[in-house]
């Protein structure tokens, strides 16, 4: 697949219940750090209660080795984008959001 700037991909997260029954706490996970916030269960390839499953996510800009994304819903540390290393991505089973 081929990454490019307002593609919308599918990133794996791991899910537990939010302060509502729509919304979801979601964590992804890279191999430097996480992104940690509250989606819709909308935006969730499965709207699983807890567990692992992908978070809905577009892509903003791709650099050589970084692609910048940006995340849904809001996070505990108010940014909604994640910057995402060639070695990261490498780890993810990343697919392309059916239009």
């Amino acid at each position: 697949m081929s990454i490019k700037p307002g593609k919308r991909i599918w990133v794996p997260c791991e899910v537990k219940p939010g302060p509502f029954s729509n919304e979801r706490l979601v964590r992804v996970r890279t191999s430097r750090d996480q992104w940690v916030g509250f989606v819709g269960v909308d935006v969730l390839k499965d709207p699983v209660p807890s567990g692992s499953t992908f978070v809905q996510v577009m892509v903003l800009s791709v650099k050589k080795d970084q692609v910048t994304v940006r995340l849904p819903g809001y996070s505990v540390d108010s940014s909604r984008t994640k910057t995402l290393s060639e070695d990261d991505l490498k780890g993810m089973s990343l697919a392309p959001v059916p239009a």
